[in-house]
Order: structure tokens, then C-alpha cells, then sequence
């Protein structure tokens, strides 16, 4: 099971490539809170609505988990109900972008990828040519990413 917070999913509905996620994962589960975070932008997005009718993307409600609290205390809802979830489903994977998140995931072994894993990934299935254009894309769209990072991304997909 993949779980996901906001950022992977509306990063590739801004790109226009949700099918890229469908090429390379078989189902996505979000809970609630990012199901409204996404749907608040992209309500009208056809890409969007046939991913929730087809159920490629499906919408949980979370239940009280034993760390809902130190989740929710430290970080937006969404990334806290990801977490939460991740652990209620013993999920495979769960999808993060931002740096906090994916800290607390460390720090509870939950493993992760975000959306520049997942261009990496297309990259090497030849799903995609370049990972470089959607990275520089993603910025018009306020996807901040360093330097370092930046280069890192393109010599694991072969662009550097």
C-alpha cells in the first residue's frame, strides 16, 4: 500500500503528468486531510477527478493513533494524517516532500520517497526523457529545491 501527502500528487497534477504516478504505482491512498488540501486547488481538474472515480486514488479516514498527537502538535495536517495512516495500514511506502515530514518519518521508520524519487524512477523506466525539465518546471509551481540536491538528482537520472 502507498500512502501519500499533498505535495507528490499536486506537484504531477501541476506538471500535468498524474499519469506518470499510474505508470509507476498501482493504487494511491491519501487520508482525508489531503484529499482537501488537493481538492481545494484542483476540484475542476480532470486528472484529478478520474483518478478519485477510476480509484487510483483513494480517501481514508484516519483513526487516533498512538503518535497522532506528537504528528499533529509538529506538522500541517495533511503530512500528520499521511503519517498516521502509513502506520495504521503498515504501509509500503509513504510519498513526502517536505523536510519536517520526512524527518518524523525517519525518526518512526517509516520509509518514504517524494516526488523527485519518483521523476528519478520514471526516468529510468523510460517513462520520461528528462528529470531536469519537470525540476525546473516544478519551480514555477514554488517546488523549492537546493542547489546540492539539484545536482544530486541529476547524476542518480543520468543528467548531470
Amino acid at each position: 500500500m502507498i500512502i501519500s501527502n499533498t505535495t507528490p500528487i499536486s506537484n504531477f497534477l501541476n506538471l500535468g503528468q498524474l499519469n506518470l504516478l499510474k505508470q509507476l504505482l498501482e493504487k494511491i491512498h491519501i487520508p482525508q486531510a489531503v484529499f482537501q488540501e488537493i481538492d481545494t486547488h484542483f476540484s475542476e481538474n480532470e486528472e484529478w477527478q478520474q483518478a478519485l472515480q477510476k480509484n487510483f486514488i483513494i480517501v481514508h479516514q484516519i483513526k487516533e493513533h498512538k503518535y497522532s498527537n506528537h504528528f499533529f502538535a509538529n506538522l500541517h495536517s495533511g503530512e500528520a494524517e499521511a503519517l498516521c495512516l502509513y502506520l495504521e495500514k503498515n504501509a509500503q511506502i509513504c510519498l513526502l516532500d517536505d523536510k519536517d515530514a520526512r524527518s518524523y518519518a525517519e525518526i518512526h521508520n517509516i520509509k518514504i520517497t517524494g516526488t523527485l524519487g519518483l521523476l528519478i524512477q520514471a526516468k529510468k523506466k523510460g517513462y520520461i526523457q528528462s528529470v531536469k525539465l519537470s525540476m525546473n518546471e516544478l519551480k514555477h509551481y514554488h517546488f523549492w529545491i537546493n542547489e546540492a540536491m539539484y545536482n544530486k538528482v541529476l547524476s542518480l537520472s543520468g543528467e548531470l
